[in-house]
């Protein structure tokens, strides 16, 4: 995905079960509300808003996922059906407002760590963990099992794999938080070996 510019501030949906990450697509049905404004003046501006898991006192957690509205539909009763693109990583440097929905400054964190011969190797490992799953019958798609052995770009790799098939919230957000590629691999590797 090309590099699009970033606003300073950012309005954030905190929801308990939900990960954005770069280059993911999250269908969301948006009713509450806040959310409903929340949306409405993001459809008005850039077309982008963050999700965020809560931390403590329903505050979001310091980092989460920005992404971009891909496709909206409103539906007569003022709800609203979207996709949201996953766009970056980003940390929340400090909240300017928490109601009715909170906006925060945002930080967008680069991945690090890029020794391409360790990266590599974490890589393969990932790679020989999907295949041992697909070969058991826990991961069953042929054609993302074929996208994802001929990937190169090893940062969409550990965000693909830890979206699409880990189911551990916390799992999710730590993967997320890790901005050292090599780290990263390394926690979706541990991930699918807990997989059966």
């Amino acid at each position: 995905m090309k590099t699009m510019k970033m606003p300073a501030q950012i309005p954030i949906m905190t929801l308990p079960n939900a990960i954005l990450f770069p280059q993911a697509l999250l269908p969301l049905y948006i009713f509450e509300p806040r959310y409903r404004a929340m949306l409405k003046k993001s459809l008005e501006q850039q077309r982008m808003f963050a999700i965020a898991m809560p931390g403590a006192h329903t505050r979001p957690r310091n980092i989460g996922g920005i992404g971009i509205i891909r496709a909206c539909v409103d539906r007569p009763d003022g709800t609203s059906n979207l996709i949201l693109q996953g766009v970056s990583r980003v940390r929340f440097t400090h909240f300017v407002q928490k109601e009715p929905y909170y906006v925060g400054d945002i930080e967008v964190l680069e991945t690090q760590g890029n020794n391409p011969k360790q990266v590599e190797a974490f890589a393969a490992r990932v790679i020989q963990q999907v295949n041992r799953l697909h070969q058991g019958g826990s991961l069953d798609n042929d054609g993302i099992i074929k996208f994802l052995n001929e990937l190169t770009d090893y940062e969409a790799l550990a965000d693909i794999i830890t979206y699409s098939f880990i189911e551990d919230v916390s799992r999710k957000q730590a993967i997320l938080e890790e901005l050292d590629l090599c780290k990263r691999l390394r926690k979706v590797e541990l991930a699918l070996k807990k997989i059966d």
